[in-house]
């Protein structure tokens, strides 16, 4: 097993032996030899069905072991008037204490054993995670299984946790970027799905211990974990140490809920909120595919070489490289684990250069659509994709840590095992294809947030009004009261 793992970590980026060239493109480099890490080499399950992925360091390693015990369960299950319970219970599984030690004994105890156990849970997925030193491995389990199977909850930590969640929802309003966050998932999302539910003053003041305590009942049970090891262990007694500690968990209420998919009638338009600020937030938005569609990895190329991250993309060179309106635009193709995934665009521009900015960036759509992408352009974005793949996965608990994500996920096990020989087979023709396809400004949605009075006009000196950046209707949102997040 340390053979295969070894293995898939190498990277050989060492320059060949040469001479030093006269100019840097002149470099020449050795192949990367890198092994994509396979799930199924590393999986395991316990008594009662609780996948394991084990990833040990052998006698070279540092004398750290890591296990993460990640659950299917999250804000999606907030019940409506009780938003921003998961993210409380996420803390609280730690922080609360355990009904064998409260909290400050809890931290004592860590502290102790130079070792760290933390909890967070986010809308669809959680995690418990202990880091401690070998020789203290069996201890710190113990204080895993208790925070994991009898969370205290205490209350004057929850209280605490409440009031800087009710802090935090009072600045809502405070920047551009956490407007545009909320605005913009209403847009995609409608009112009523949980993508765009966040925790209110109201739901806050809501919740309770009970409440923590009967979503902990709801995501504890075998079905809905996924256990990962990194570090310095044997194999084998760490299957029987996890067997005796996990593997003994009964069976509770079942696996969870599916999450429910987004399928909100979205209005394609471009929306504006007014926000005195010195930069406006961009953020625009078309419907992608998910991860598992045939034409994913054209899809990936094409929004790559739209906006991908780095300098090389065409609206990184336009906007930024040529113009000079932003430090950084970006565009991502989201993999659509539950539903379909968009391709979202951001950039933050002063106020007066929004307009100009957004009309560059869609003619560099249309560009893509009507012209088929030059060869050498295209491989310089195939071996960015390929040769920065390897960085994805940097470590034996990144590793276990995303096939857990991708089994809570649902996701085929080993899917990336061919990824960049698809990304490497993929043709301008592909990538036009694609951009014809899923570049559709027809349903673009757009939003703005920013200075109305240097937004809505546009530059002087490109002239050209907000509204007119795209044959689109236009809207203007008002700001959300952000204790309730009711339009004022």
């Amino acid at each position: 097993m340390n053979a295969r793992i070894a293995l898939a970590l190498v990277t050989a980026t060492a320059l060949s032996a040469q001479a030093i060239p006269s100019r840097p493109e002149k470099l020449e480099f050795a192949p990367i030899v890198f092994r994509t890490p396979l799930a199924r080499e590393l999986k395991a399950r316990l008594r009662n069905g609780i996948p394991v992925y084990l990833a040990p360091a052998g006698r070279e390693g540092t004398p750290l072991v890591r296990v993460s015990v990640a659950w299917r369960g999250g804000a999606y299950l907030d019940p409506r008037g009780r938003e921003g319970l998961a993210k409380l219970f996420g803390s609280q599984l730690v922080q609360g204490g355990s009904a064998a030690l409260e909290a400050a004994q809890l931290e004592d105890r860590l502290e102790a054993m130079a070792a760290t156990l933390t909890s967070a849970c986010g809308e669809t997925t959680g995690s418990l995670s202990l880091q401690v030193l070998d020789k203290d491995l069996d201890a710190g389990l113990e204080l895993l299984l208790q925070s994991l199977t009898a969370p205290a909850f205490a209350q004057d930590r929850l209280d605490l946790a409440k009031r800087q969640a009710r802090q935090a929802v009072s600045r809502r309003n405070d920047a551009v970027t956490s407007i545009a966050s909320y605005q913009f998932n209403f847009l995609l999302h409608g009112e009523d799905h949980f993508a765009s539910r966040e925790p209110t003053s109201a739901s806050l003041d809501a919740l309770t211990r009970e409440d923590l305590k009967a979503f902990h009942t709801r995501v504890l049970d075998p079905a809905n974990l996924v256990v990962t090891v990194s570090g310095s262990f044997e194999r084998k007694a760490m299957l029987a140490r996890l067997d005796r500690a996990l593997g003994a968990l009964k069976p509770g209420p079942g696996a969870a809920a599916k999450v429910p998919p987004s399928t909100f009638a979205r209005k394609p338009g471009i929306y504006f909120t007014a926000k005195d600020a010195p930069q406006a937030m961009v953020t625009w938005a078309m419907p992608g595919l998910r991860r598992s569609d045939p034409d994913w990895h054209a899809a990936y190329v094409m929004n790559q070489l739209l906006g991908g991250p780095g300098f090389t993309s065409r609206l990184m060179k336009t906007i930024r490289s040529n113009e000079g309106l932003t430090y950084g635009v970006y565009s991502s193709l989201g993999p659509g684990p539950y539903w379909r995934g968009d391709i979202v665009g951001r950039m933050q521009t002063k106020n007066r250069s929004v307009a100009y900015a957004l009309r560059l960036a869609l003619a560099e759509m249309h560009k893509l659509k009507e012209t088929a992408a030059p060869v050498d352009e295209l491989k310089v974005i195939q071996q960015g994709i390929i040769e920065s793949f390897p960085s994805q996965w940097p470590g034996r608990q990144a590793i276990v840590t995303r096939f857990a994500e991708e089994a809570l996920q649902g996701w085929p096990e080993d899917w990336w095992a061919d990824f960049r020989e698809k990304i490497q087979a993929v043709t301008p023709a592909d990538v036009q294809r694609c951009a014809r396809k899923y570049l559709d400004l027809d349903r673009l949605v757009v939003l703005v947030v920013g200075k109305a009075g240097e937004v809505l006009p546009g530059d002087p000196d490109h002239p050209g009004a907000l509204r007119d950046v795209a044959p689109l209707p236009f809207t203007e949102l008002p700001l959300r009261d952000p204790q309730t997040l009711q339009p004022r």
